[in-house]
């Protein structure tokens, strides 16, 4: 949560930067800075004439730079907000629709030209759940003349501060071993949170306590032991179970997109801890360092011996493409998933 409050705390001191990379998997606390950067930043009389929402994978880099070198109207500053932005990954195919065709980490190109001279009435925020190469002459370049921001998911404990201060304000209460309960079934995601959160104070209705038997009632079991079990298809080839388990989380309530964003997260969990038991560091660092609880620590640990790095990483590219496809309608994500699991069969 600090690097949130770091990130607000700078906005409202007036410490503002000309272009952000906003970048990780809390898509959540993401949504929440941008909402905030409108709030500081535009006037209410003139503040549609002063923003622009771009999809990264659908414009070209000559369409982010036209509006970002546009001066800002009646107002002190344009802003610039560009979802789901391609250009900072680190493998090939880091294009928008429209021909942002890889974005050029080698030659000169607009955008980079742009973030090496950005305009100074111009906040240009680019977001992206996906990893970034922070190799690349693009994302050097930003952090040069701007700020990176790396959106990771929170720790369990300020999860259970998080969920004790939503209860607060519903005037309800929950005890940190019943918020830590909610967390273990759910996830680290505030998003996923949010709406759990939310339905259970309106399941208590004027009680005022929320207790461990309202969670177990209303949240469907441990989502995250439902994508072990997909991942662990994955990794023994086997394609059925893995496809069973998917109809499974569907039927639970939870979305495409979000299925798929924990197979790629819980994926992205494996290819750290082989590169960091490939350190030899010590299991007890490995949940601090991955960012999980210990319990994922040991399931994560096992699932490495089902792959090896070179199909962890052709995996993670399958998933962006196949997330691509989806977003952009090619594709629906069952029928994308199965051709997935095919294509790895081979």
């Amino acid at each position: 949560m600090k690097y949130y409050l770091d990130l607000i705390n700078d906005l409202e001191r007036g410490n503002i930067a000309p272009v952000y990379l906003f970048y990780g998997p809390e898509a959540f606390l993401q949504e929440k800075a941008v909402q905030r950067f409108r709030e500081k930043l535009l006037t209410p009389t003139a503040g549609d004439f002063n923003l622009d929402i771009l999809d990264g994978e659908e414009v070209t880099e000559g369409d982010i730079v036209s509006r970002a070198q546009a001066p800002p109207f009646m107002g002190e500053w344009r802003l610039v907000i560009v979802r789901h932005a391609p250009f900072f990954a680190g493998s090939p195919g880091n294009s928008g629709k429209k021909g942002a065709k890889n974005s050029s980490r080698d030659t000169e190109t607009p955008l980079l030209t742009c973030l090496k001279q950005p305009l100074p009435t111009t906040c240009l925020i680019f977001t992206t759940t996906h990893p970034v190469d922070q190799r690349c002459r693009l994302f050097k370049t930003l952090k040069e003349t701007g700020r990176v921001v790396e959106f990771t998911y929170l720790k369990t404990r300020e999860l259970v501060r998080w969920l004790e201060k939503q209860a607060r304000l519903a005037r309800k209460t929950i005890t940190p071993a019943v918020a830590e309960l909610l967390v273990r079934r759910v996830g680290p995601s505030l998003f996923i949170l949010s709406q759990e959160i939310a339905k259970v104070i309106a399941y208590t209705g004027t009680r005022e306590t929320i207790l461990k038997e309202d969670i177990y009632r209303l949240t469907v079991p441990v989502v995250e032991e439902n994508i072990f079990h997909v991942v662990d298809a994955i990794g023994e080839r086997r394609i059925g179970a893995a496809l069973e388990g998917i109809r499974e989380l569907l039927q639970k309530g939870q979305t495409g997109p979000a299925i798929l964003a924990m197979v790629a997260r819980q994926f992205r969990l494996i290819l750290q801890a082989l590169e960091l038991t490939a350190e030899k560091r010590p299991a007890g660092e490995l949940a601090a360092q991955l960012g999980v609880h210990p319990f994922v620590v040991r399931k994560v640990l096992a699932q490495t011996a089902n792959f090896t790095r070179e199909q962890i990483i052709m995996v993670l590219q399958k998933l962006l493409e196949l997330d691509r496809g989806i977003k952009r309608g090619k594709l629906e994500f069952y029928p994308g998933m199965e051709m997935f699991l095919l294509e790895l069969n081979h």
